[in-house]
This record gives structure tokens, C-alpha cells and sequence, in this order.
């Protein structure tokens, strides 16, 4: 009832109620030998409530042991601990309306629970032929709902796109930039300037160091840093001049030459130019010098 406990007369006179108190109390209730009384203190409300429970429990003893749950004492007797719940006041809460949950309400739920870590994982390796590296890699930094929003924004081949996620941005943030400026919104223009053949993919690492310090947008960045592709026709025309400066090595290692030549061009184009491309052209070239 919360009141802080109540006193009886087995215990009395203690707790500050002297002996002339109780007899107080007896002469005031009439009681015999063979009564007893039960005293409450606590404000009006709290102890009415106290004093009726008291007496139903009393009327209660006269028919039956009452149901409760009480403590074991060390001499073999017991004492009393709390009510023994009935079934009403265990599950469910009688002051707590039912609530009737419909099945299509179950499956619509169900439907809609978000995908595991793993059970991702294994999709988007499966669904975009990223090696277990690179989609562990997205899953853990919760980068994968990033790649895949950007996938659906570019046709860039998606390792491109997950290493980026999964590695660049990683060893920006070791750098000490502020990757947040990288949303996924400047991401899809880095990566679409790739995709449009603007700049070439080894590129992508140095816009978004240019973004995290504040250097413009992507395009920007990539015409500030010289950074955007040459024509096929320029790219053709630079090869040229590494043949016709090397033609005496290609005569003496023939396709053996390729390797050198190759990184010379890269190192002359400085990453203005597609790999793929700059082979096509080197290797077409020296076999034509072959072939004589």
C-alpha cells in the first residue's frame, strides 16, 4: 500500500511507542486478554488503504492459508514477502489493452527488416563481382547502401567505385582530412567525370584529397591539377614520338619493348590517358615496326 511498514501488538512497546501508549490503545478499542490491534502511520489515505488490506487478509486467515509468496527464516519459520500473483497480473498486464497484431501487419515487418551484415555481403559480391576483401571492407564501414547508390548513378565498373569506398577514403581520414565533405552526391560527380572518360581512374585520389581541402568542385579540381585526358588523337601523337625515340630498342627486343615503352608513356602522359588505350597504341605500333 506504501506505507513504510505498520506495527502489531506481538512486537509492542518499540520503535518509540512506550508501554503507556499501548495501554492507551487497549483501553481506547476495548480490547480483552486474547486481542490484538494492528497500528498504521502514514498519511490518511495510504494508511485507510493499509488498515483494509490488513483486515482482508484477516478475514481471509479465519477461512484458508492465504496465497502469497513468503520468505524462509533461518529458525524453519517464514514470513510474509509479497501477494502471490494470479494469473490476471502475470503476462499480459491487466492495465494494458490488448492489442491484437494482425498477420499482414507480421509480414509486412517481416518484409521490411533490414539485411544482416553477412546476408549483405554475400549479395554484393554475388550481384557485383567484388572480391570478399573489398564488400567485407563496405559492410564494416557501413559503406555498402553508399556503393550501391553510386553504382546506380555511374556505369563505373564497380571495383573501381568500392575500392575507392573501401580504401581511399580511409587513407584520407588517416591523412587527417575531413571526409565528410565526400557525400555521396560530390562521389558520384568524381566518379562520373571517369566514367565520361574526363579523368582517368588513377585521378580519382587525387580530386578527392582536392575536395577535402576545399579546392572546388571535381571538375575543377581536375583542370586546376592538369589532370584532364588528352584526345585519343594527342595521346596517338605522344606515343609517336616515344617510338620514333626508341625505334632501336624496338628493333633489337621487339614486343620485349613493350614493357619499357609502357612505362615511359605513362610517366609522359602523367595519368592523362587510359592504360588500356596507351597499350592498344603501343603494342599495334610495334608490331607494325615488326612486321616492317
Amino acid at each position: 500500500m506504501g506505507v513504510s511498514g505498520l506495527f502489531h501488538t506481538d512486537e509492542l512497546p518499540a520503535y518509540g511507542i512506550t508501554m503507556e501508549e499501548v495501554i492507551s490503545i487497549e483501553d481506547r478499542l476495548k480490547l480483552s486478554n486474547q486481542d490484538a490491534f494492528i497500528l498504521v502511520a502514514d498519511e490518511k489515505e495510504k494508511a485507510t488503504n493499509a488498515i483494509k488490506e490488513v483486515q482482508r487478509r484477516a478475514k481471509t486467515a479465519m477461512i484458508e492459508v492465504p496465497e502469497e509468496t513468503r520468505k524462509v527464516l533461518e529458525d524453519a519459520n517464514s514470513e510474509y514477502l509479497r501477494p502471490l500473483p494470479t494469473a490476471s497480473r502475470m503476462y499480459v498486464e491487466t492495465d494494458i489493452s490488448t492489442t491484437v497484431i494482425k498477420r499482414n501487419y507480421l509480414e509486412e515487418i517481416q518484409a521490411n527488416l533490414p539485411e544482416l551484415p553477412d546476408e549483405k555481403k554475400h549479395r554484393i559480391i554475388k550481384e557485383y563481382g567484388l572480391s570478399h576483401d573489398i564488400a567485407n571492407q563496405l559492410v564494416r564501414l557501413e559503406r555498402a547502401d553508399d556503393f550501391e547508390y553510386i553504382i546506380s548513378k555511374t556505369n563505373l565498373d564497380p571495383t573501381t567505385v568500392g575500392s575507392a569506398l573501401a580504401y581511399t577514403l580511409k587513407e584520407l581520414r588517416r591523412d587527417g582530412k575531413d571526409i565528410s565533405k565526400l557525400d555521396n552526391e560530390i562521389l558520384v560527380e568524381t566518379f562520373s567525370l571517369v566514367d565520361s572518360g574526363k579523368i582517368a581512374k588513377d585521378a580519382i585520389n587525387e580530386i578527392l584529397n582536392g575536395i577535402c581541402d576545399n579546392m572546388g568542385s571535381p571538375e575543377e579540381i581536375a583542370i586546376k591539377l592538369n589532370l584532364v585526358m588528352l584526345s585519343e588523337s594527342d595521346v596517338e601523337s605522344i606515343i609517336d614520338g616515344l617510338i620514333e625515340e626508341n625505334i632501336d630498342m624496338i628493333k633489337e627486343r621487339k614486343m620485349g619493348a613493350m614493357g619499357p615503352l609502357m612505362g615511359k608513356s605513362m610517366a609522359k602522359l602523367q595519368g592523362k590517358a587510359d592504360g588500356k588505350l596507351v597499350n592498344k597504341f603501343l603494342k599495334d605500333k610495334i608490331q607494325s615496326i615488326i612486321s616492317g
